[in-house]
């Protein structure tokens, strides 16, 4: 398969993920989506706290990357 058939492929398997997960919300109960919702709140706070802090290591390494600094060590 060329790029053509991979890029058919990912937008096919897209597609069909998010139908399935259209449903899937459609299906929960008020109570649910609540829940979901918080779930995802918690974990979007988690992430910009890890990206937070690899800025304040990459900007204390002059710029490095972490996995640079520690090869340079």
């Amino acid at each position: 398969m060329g790029g053509d058939g991979s890029e058919f492929l990912q937008r096919d398997f897209s597609e069909t993920y998010e139908r399935y997960h259209v449903e899937s919300l459609q299906n929960m109960s008020k109570q649910e989506l609540v829940k979901e919702y918080l779930e995802l709140e918690k974990c979007l706070s988690r992430m910009e706290e890890e990206n937070n802090r690899l800025r304040m290591e990459s900007k204390k390494h002059g710029g490095e990357t972490a996995e640079t600094a520690r090869v340079r060590q």
